[in-house]
């Protein structure tokens, strides 16, 4: 019979689910079973062990009781019969008898107590006193050569007041350490066999048909059992018992007696020597097993029944319309076709086909997905999309979307210190983009692309914290970038970062902020990262103050002048940290005087880039400065450097006799209001356009600004006269309006002539001097 794909499916799932059940079933039923068989061993033997401790207790307690009795003085005079006249053994003897009577009604476990005197050959019980000629039965005359200290006797009958009793008994010569034939007599302390039974029922409860738990002693005589019909016999003529004799310790075996199989349980006293021993039908003892057997062969019963259900269920809801596709796509026909069955062959081909298109479909889609994002961030950073549910969905397609708030926008560019060709430098930045992405996604979310010539572009989103906090771990996880890629790649990289903003609208602006921080690489170096804010000025005054002071240096740089720049420079720091500048505004002006004296030193034609090798990476030695001496020290070698270069540019050019003689006659003439570049040309007999030429070039000044810093450089020096009025030492520098030369004096010093003039008198009249 040829089935459908639903036959063969309820076939094999149904056989899948019917092994799986049994063979659960079956490894569960026999790890349980011999681990319960187990359980069962170890619970039967620890209640013989209890039967045995309790019973070494009262035996102990019994043997305490003869100890405590030996030592009584009346006990004592008896076993020696040492008395001075009848009245003292008869006072001595109603004494031990009391004694005695009181051992036995503390102790109710003890059934009697016998005294035995060897040397008068009198008896004394807890009821009597028996003399050596009323003896009936000298049952206890015969343990006086017994070997050892002490002796524990089996059951055996007793005449005790006037009728037998069935006792075990324990025997103590007197004196307690002595050797036969050294003893003056024996005590003897006997337990009713019901009370030693009752130890072994109170723990081993037995009444079930087979069921026994009794003792025998070393010789295989019964010394208690729940058949009191088998006091007194001897059973190692039965053959399990034989096993149990031959054993020490404990444990269990199974015998066959009584036609059934029977599991035996013992266990040696330490103590007395006796095995106490239980016998169980194992029909009893499994019992329990058996109706834990029958419970789970229930459940499996519903389990199974429950599995074809559910299989009969799922393959109506899920195979059958299976078998209806099947049908369809192979063009069969159930009603013009009875009996036909499907082949899988044609919808094997089908699905293999949809299985190729799809693959085709997800590459095409993989491979736009990098066209989409670029194009999606460069409209962002551009300002072409501004509003954050416009691209998310988008760069949630290419695989990384971002927050909707809270941006950072980063310039990087690469380089190395060979150089590279443009394929390298494609991919390089392509390296770049995807540790940067790695590295931001596994803290926050963020985007890396290729803006072209070496550069990237990343966008950090940050789902909470203010922004000075996401912007330190912006700069953390950047600084890591750099690591990478120098140590894995060797490329040197360079990141400017903008400021953090909370609108998508502002990402434009944090890329232009990190553009312009990128621009410093000239003067921090590459293999770093260069924040927006730490390049922005402070709103303190102090600090712009002591900024514009930064022009008298550079002045003195173009000079040349290095005792100048040196006191300078010292004045300068004295004075930033006089007016407590924080370090951060200390490091920007040190920043800002390095830009200006290299765009100053780039003006007289010196290659910036070579000195920049040659200097090092000043932006790391900036900010690992510990001191600001130790970044006074970094600055001033800086401008030596500079200054250096410049004067060996000089050297280079040569002197001018007629620039010097030029610059003598404006220094006579500068005072005079109607003094021009027309009349110094006319003076010497050149055209203005020549001198001009020749001035730029040899003192890197256009003539009009070398006039105006001569004019307030003389008006720095008359500031000085704190009786002099403004309006007089314009007149005096060449100025007429008085305006104009407030305005240039403003221009060139960053403060008024009389704000000038408080700082010449307060703060640091040297370097406003010089």
């Amino acid at each position: 019979m040829r089935l459908s794909i639903s036959g063969k499916v309820m076939v094999i799932y149904g056989s899948i689910c019917i092994v799986i059940i049994i063979l659960a079933f079956s490894l569960s039923y026999f790890g349980m079973v011999g681990r319960l068989q187990r359980d069962l061993k170890d619970t039967h033997i620890a209640l013989l062990k209890q039967i045995d401790n309790r019973i070494e207790l009262v035996f102990r307690a019994t043997e305490k009781d003869l100890l405590n009795l030996s030592q009584e003085l009346e006990y004592v005079y008896f076993m020696y019969d040492s008395y001075e006249d009848p009245s003292q053994k008869y006072a001595n003897s109603f004494g031990l008898s009391n004694k005695l009577q009181i051992m036995v009604h503390a102790n109710e476990q003890l059934s009697s107590v016998f005294v035995y005197s060897d040397t008068s050959g009198d008896m004394m019980t807890d009821k009597t006193l028996i003399k050596n000629n009323e003896f009936e039965d000298k049952w206890l005359q015969s343990y006086i050569e017994m070997d050892g200290y002490s002796k524990w006797i089996g059951t055996h009958k007793v005449r005790d007041g006037g009728k037998l009793q069935d006792v075990i008994t324990l025997i103590r010569p007197y004196p307690l350490i002595s050797s036969p034939g050294y003893r003056k007599g024996l005590v003897a302390v006997n337990i009713n066999e019901d009370v030693l039974y009752r130890m072994v029922s109170d723990v081993f409860e037995g009444g079930q048909d087979g069921v026994h738990t009794f003792i025998i002693d070393d010789k295989g005589n019964i010394v208690t059992h729940d058949d009191k019909m088998q006091l007194y016999k001897n059973v190692t003529d039965i053959p399990y018992m034989k096993q149990v004799l031959d054993r020490t310790e404990s444990g269990q075996f199974t015998a066959e007696s009584n036609g059934g199989k029977q599991s035996v349980f013992y266990i040696t006293s330490n103590y007395t020597g006796w095995r106490i021993v239980s016998v169980i039908p194992e029909a009893e003892l499994y019992q329990p097993l058996e109706s834990l057997r029958n419970l789970m062969i229930a459940i499996v019963i519903i389990m199974l029944i429950l599995a074809l259900s559910v299989l009969f269920y799922v393959n109506r809801r899920t195979f059958k319309p299976l078998d209806r596709l099947a049908v369809k796509m192979t063009g069969a026909s159930r009603q013009g076709k009875p009996g036909h069955t499907v082949k899988l062959d044609y919808l094997e081909k089908v699905f293999d086909q949809m299985h190729i298109d799809r693959k085709q479909l997800e590459q095409q889609v993989r491979d736009s997905k990098p066209i989409v994002k670029w194009r999606m961030v460069m409209d962002v950073l551009t300002g072409y999309h501004t509003e954050f549910e416009s691209v998310n969905r988008q760069l949630e397609y290419s695989g990384f979307p971002l927050f909707p708030q809270l941006f950072i926008v980063c310039a990087a560019e690469i380089g190395k210190d060979n150089g590279m060709s443009s394929k390298d430098e494609t991919l390089y930045t392509y390296m770049l983009c995807n540790v940067a992405e790695e590295l931001i996604n596994m803290e926050t979310a963020g985007v890396a692309i290729d803006t072209g010539s070496g550069r990237a572009a990343m966008i950090i989103s940050f789902a909470e914290g203010d922004a000075e906090q996401n912007h330190l771990r912006a700069l953390a996880i950047l600084e890591l970038v750099l690591d990478i890629m120098k140590q894995q790649f060797g490329l040197l990289v360079t990141v400017g970062v903008g400021r953090c903003y909370g609108d998508m609208c502002d990402i434009t602006t944090s890329y232009a902020e990190a553009q312009k921080a990128l621009e410093y690489r000239m003067i921090l170096g590459s293999q770093t990262v260069i924040s927006f804010e730490d390049l922005s000025g402070s709103e303190h005054q102090d600090f712009y103050r002591i900024l514009k002071m930064t022009d008298h240096i550079i002045e003195a740089l173009r000079q040349t002048e290095m005792e100048k720049i040196e006191q300078q420079v010292a004045c300068l720091y004295q004075d930033a940290i006089g007016h407590g500048l924080s370090p951060e505004l200390i490091r920007h002006f040190s920043y800002e005087l390095v830009m200006k004296s290299l765009q100053a030193v780039a003006a007289t034609g010196v290659d910036v880039d070579e000195s920049m090798d040659n200097m090092g990476r000043i932006h790391t030695r900036i900010y690992r400065s510990r001191n600001w001496q130790e970044l006074e020290q970094i600055v001033l070698n800086v401008l030596m450097q500079m200054a250096g270069k410049v004067e060996e540019r000089r050297r280079q050019r040569g002197s001018n006799k007629l620039i010097s003689e030029m610059l003598a006659y404006i220094e006579e003439h500068f005072r005079e209001s109607e003094f021009s570049l027309a009349h110094l040309a006319e003076t010497f007999g050149l055209s203005p356009t020549y001198i001009s030429k020749l001035f730029k070039e040899h003192t890197e000044k256009n003539f009009i600004d070398y006039l105006i810093e001569t004019r307030i450089h003389a008006a720095l020096e008359l500031l000085t006269d704190k009786n002099r009025k403004i309006n007089d030492i314009a007149e005096e520098v060449g100025y007429i309006n008085t305006r104009s030369f407030l305005r240039a004096f403003k221009k060139y010093t960053g403060m008024t002539p009389s704000e000038q003039r408080e700082l010449l008198q307060d703060s640091t009249p040297k370097i406003a001097l010089e």
